[in-house]
């Protein structure tokens, strides 16, 4: 549907609109909205599972970590 666009040289206090927009001139747009449903709420867990399948294991284990080697400490 084509939204409806109006301009209102006077306001009406009739309309819910703050107070220092009364008598004043404004352009009054209605869209109106399709009717869709409720989106489904997803979770985490099926967001998880549409994750593509890529890589090996290894690609993302841990390696091991050598450090610097053992500590010293200068006396």
């Amino acid at each position: 549907m084509q939204p409806f666009r109006q301009i209102i040289n006077d306001a009406p206090p009739s309309f819910q609109l703050p107070v220092e927009l009364h008598h004043k001139r404004l352009e009054i747009i209605i869209w109106p909205l399709s009717e869709q449903s409720k989106p489904a709420t997803r979770s985490f867990k099926s967001l998880l599972m549409k994750m593509p399948n890529v890589g090996d294991d290894n690609d993302f284990a841990r390696q091991r970590d050598f450090g610097r080697g053992g500590e010293k400490w200068d006396f």
